[in-house]
């Protein structure tokens, strides 16, 4: 809760700066110029951004992935964010292997909620950690330390992590990042909401 409000905090500010600068009417193809002109840089702090959201930062992947494609073109925001959440979930694997159960605890804040997932995924490990990364209704950071402390090995969890990042990130670019459907018309808010219901479904 403490990292949630320090995150907001952090949004509104930069949101109000941005604002006192008059920088928060102009379009994407503006915003985008801007960045490409931070050269190398910009890339490298979205990335670290992107890594951090899979280790230590609460913040959802949905958001950081979106966030991408409104600064960067669609097919950059795609790399940076594969790299990013790929090296913080490789990371967060290895924290789990070396520090082991009391790290993963203090992760989480919760002793009964780890050992729940390792209750459900036991046996099971590859197929359940597919889906549960597939989709963005589960806690990453957490994901990754469970990983790293269950029987799964290194190989697997990267051939996971790297088929459902592609196609999370992918599916969350062209469906929401406005470039394929636009989300400033009726029948495109119609048809994110279609897709947003039947992965639910799913």
């Amino acid at each position: 809760m403490i990292s949630l409000l320090v995150i907001i905090a952090f949004v509104i500010g930069i949101y109000f700066l941005l604002k006192a600068f008059g920088l928060t009417d102009i379009s994407k193809e503006e915003i985008r110029d801007i960045v490409s002109k931070a050269g190398i840089w910009a890339p490298l702090a979205y990335i670290i951004v992107s890594f951090l959201q899979v280790t230590f930062i609460p913040i959802p992947g949905m958001v950081s992935i979106l966030a991408g494609t409104l600064l960067f073109e669609p097919w950059e925001a795609f790399l940076y964010s594969l790299i990013g959440m790929f090296l913080g979930g490789s990371v967060g694997f290895y924290l789990g292997r070396v520090l082991g159960k009391k790290f993963v605890y203090w992760v989480a804040g919760d002793k009964q909620k780890v050992d729940d997932y390792l209750e459900k995924i036991k046996g099971r490990e590859t197929v359940l950690l597919f889906f549960m990364f597939l989709f963005p209704f589960f806690p990453d950071d957490l994901l990754c330390s469970v990983a790293g402390i269950s029987k799964i090995k290194f190989s697997t969890f990267s051939i996971i992590q790297f088929v459902t990042r592609i196609t999370s990130i992918g599916c969350t670019i062209l469906v929401y990042g406005g470039d394929l459907i636009p989300l400033d018309s009726s029948w495109g808010i119609w048809v994110i909401a279609g897709l947003s219901i039947l992965g639910i479904i799913a």
